[in-house]
C-alpha cells in the first residue's frame, strides 16, 4: 500500500479545484521564523494538500529538488512534491528555507550536540 498521505483521489464532481502551484521564493521575508522545539528541530505541524482534502501531522525533515520529506508521528516518512502542498504549507517551506536554508540536516546535527 502506498504511504502517500496526499495520493490522488478518484475524480468526483464535488471535488474543489486545486490551487495553482506557486514557486518557492528564496527571498521570502520572515515576519516570524518557523519555531524550533526545545530539541532544536522544526516542530510537528499539520500539513494539507492543495485540494484541502488530505491532512497529515508531521515534521519537515528534508527539502530536495522540488519535494519535501515529512516525518510523520508514526515514525514513517513520506515525500511530497511541493506543488501538492497547500499555499500555506508552501509559504511555510519558503520561510524555513529563508531562515534555516534548504539543508535541514544541519538543524538535526545541532540538536544532537
Amino acid at each position: 500500500m502506498d504511504d502517500d498521505p496526499f495520493a490522488p483521489l478518484p475524480a468526483t464532481p464535488n471535488r474543489p479545484a486545486a490551487a495553482a502551484p506557486t514557486a518557492l521564493s528564496p527571498h521570502a521575508k520572515l515576519a516570524d521564523a518557523p519555531p524550533l522545539g526545545s530539541d532544536g528541530r522544526l516542530l510537528v505541524r499539520e500539513w494539507t494538500d492543495n485540494s484541502g482534502l488530505f491532512r497529515v501531522q508531521g515534521r519537515l525533515v528534508l527539502i530536495l529538488e522540488g519535494k519535501v520529506r515529512l516525518l510523520k508521528e508514526t515514525g514513517r516518512t513520506t515525500t511530497v512534491p511541493v506543488e501538492r502542498l497547500s499555499e500555506a504549507d508552501r509559504s511555510y517551506v519558503a520561510e524555513v528555507v529563508a531562515r534555516y536554508g534548504a539543508d535541514l540536516e544541519q538543524l538535526d546535527q545541532l540538536a544532537a550536540r
